[in-house]
């Protein structure tokens, strides 16, 4: 940071005038009272502008402590009477880093009693004093509210803010995708979606389903008087040191309003075609389809398959300075650094299609859509794909050979789809056994028969069992099975003769194509998931 006198710098930003702290200066004295204390009883300044001139002259973080969602586990890294000597709180941890937010981040001395502490590099945020005193009041002094809340007064109202963070503290922790928040007959029940399943982690009295409905409400900016209408909002939040972008969506029940948020961590942004889980030959033919200067390349599966990731992974391999991409989607869940995005607004009349028209008028290169719902939007992307655009999109089917009969029940000419689709990836994201308790499995002569296994294969394969570094699930994680269909010249003869998903799929395997079931008993004689998985995706199944 740069070394300069806290006066020094609210004069270099343009927030007090000379005159102004030569006066503060004088009734500092006369007062003994700090020069910061002394320019806010003048008048001069607030605390909040004095902070954020700390922040943009220090170029260090400026911290919303009303904003932010503590983890008590990091707040304990640093000792109490450490916190309140030197007024600072551990507010968040990075590989390798702590955030540490203090009312004076000039005060070298309170920086050195902190790093005593830490384990790695003290990285220092400025935060306001005031909201500094209260948090640290709160986090050690074991009272239930914590900073983030206009419900901060007493009984039920402050309990509902601690139970919401305490809710996305542990969702985080479990890396839930979602977080489901409902009204039963006796009592709220909360749960998270961890590996693409619901589980239980908690339940609350009826009677605090409202205050924790409300503050779910003002956090995410919604009305909190309307209980009748569904409501959508978003919360833009900091958990344990990650930035959390969190979609909230709030639907009136017989019986009171349910609440889902999906949490999507910022920091996952920057995906690698590498990270995917691709095998090598995959890798190489989406690879090279994404460099081609013009057709449509569809990712297809149900909802949660990890569709929009996959498309992520690609607009950051093929983004560069000299290619305009625009993208038009319902949400926009990642902000991607040189990329246009266009987010969908049905009051505002801003459809997929309304979109693409305007799209298509500003000299794009490549086009991604979120997802073609309809045909007017399927005849749009073709035409992009037919005047020199490469196009990535999804679709809703179960598997790749059933993207083209899908573009069919559209009725999208065939000659159409033939001359623009590239290719079609399907994928599921099973889950991973747990390496620590993965126990092995008979491979019974049923089974042997449903998966055409030999006794002279010698397979070895495993099932869950649980433990407690994958909290008795027998899973942790997941990983995603691909199938790529490449529109060879046969297959697009096939769809000019409009034949089924079934014959499209038969001719593929002559071409070497490798289905869903094929690539997830794969995984499942590699040893990374099992077979109970397998049939849960309903890749079981005999074609």
């Amino acid at each position: 940071m740069v070394k300069k006198r806290f006066g020094d710098i609210l004069v270099d930003g343009g927030l007090i005038t000379g005159a102004q702290l030569a006066q503060a200066l004088k009734f500092g004295r006369e007062n003994d009272i700090k020069l910061g204390q002394a320019l806010i009883d003048l008048g001069f300044v607030t605390e909040e502008a004095v902070a954020h001139t700390l922040s943009r002259q220090l170029q260090i973080p400026f911290v919303d402590l009303n904003k932010i969602v503590l983890d008590p586990e990091i707040v304990a890294i640093i000792p109490e009477s450490v916190a309140r000597k030197n007024k600072l709180l551990a507010i968040g941890k990075r590989p390798g880093e702590i955030l540490v937010a203090l009312a004076d981040p000039l005060n070298i001395f309170a920086i050195d009693a902190a790093a005593h502490h830490i384990k790695g590099v003290l990285v220092p945020c400025v935060a306001m004093e005031s909201l500094l005193n209260t948090a640290i009041d709160q986090q050690y002094g074991g009272i239930a509210t914590r900073p983030g809340s206009s419900l901060s007064g007493e009984g039920e109202e402050s309990e509902a803010v601690a139970a919401i963070n305490d809710i996305l503290l542990q969702a985080v922790r479990a890396e839930a995708s979602d977080i489901h928040i409902e009204p039963d007959v006796q009592e709220v029940r909360v749960r998270c979606r961890v590996d693409g399943i619901l589980r239980n982690i908690r339940t609350y009295s009826l009677e605090m389903h409202p205050n924790l409905i409300s503050r779910i409400k003002i956090m995410s900016q919604l009305d909190i008087g309307e209980r009748r209408k569904p409501q959508d909002g978003r919360i833009e939040i900091p958990i344990s040191g990650k930035e959390f972008d969190i979609r909230v969506s709030i639907l009136p029940l017989r019986n009171g309003e349910k609440v889902v948020m999906r949490l999507l961590d910022k920091s996952k942004v920057k995906i690698d075609l590498a990270d995917l889980g691709f095998e090598p030959e995959q890798e190489k033919i989406f690879r090279h389809h994404l460099a081609m200067p013009h057709e449509i390349i569809l990712v297809t599966g149900p909802t949660g398959s990890g569709k929009t990731t996959t498309l992520y992974g690609a607009l950051n391999k093929i983004n560069s300075p000299g290619k305009n991409i625009i993208t038009v989607e319902d949400p926009v869940e990642y902000d991607l650094a040189g990329v246009n995005q266009v987010q969908v607004n049905i009051k505002a009349n801003l459809t997929f299609v309304s979109a693409l028209r305007s799209i298509l008028r500003q000299d794009p290169d490549i086009i991604m859509i979120g997802e073609i719902r309809d045909v007017e939007t399927a005849e749009i992307a073709i035409q992009a794909a037919l005047t020199g655009h490469l196009v990535l999109s999804t679709l809703h089917t179960n598997d790749s050979c059933g993207a083209v009969a899908r573009l069919l029940d559209m009725k999208i000419p065939p000659f159409l789809i033939a001359s623009s689709l590239g290719l079609v990836l399907a994928q599921r994201l099973p889950r991973r056994l747990c390496p620590h308790c993965k126990e092995t499995v008979e491979i019974t002569p049923a089974l042997a028969e449903l998966f055409h296994w030999l006794p002279e294969d010698e397979l070895l394969i495993y099932g869950a069992k649980g433990c407690p570094h994958c909290e008795d699930t027998g899973y942790r994680g997941r990983i995603a099975i691909y199938e790529l269909l490449e529109l060879s010249k046969v297959i697009e003869k096939m769809i000019m003769e409009q034949a089924s998903s079934h014959e499209i799929a038969r001719q593929a395997a002559l071409e070497g194509f490798q289905n869903l079931r094929q690539a997830g008993l794969a995984k499942v004689v590699a040893g990374t998931t099992s077979l109970d998985e397998v049939l849960r995706l309903s890749l079981g199944h005999k074609e």
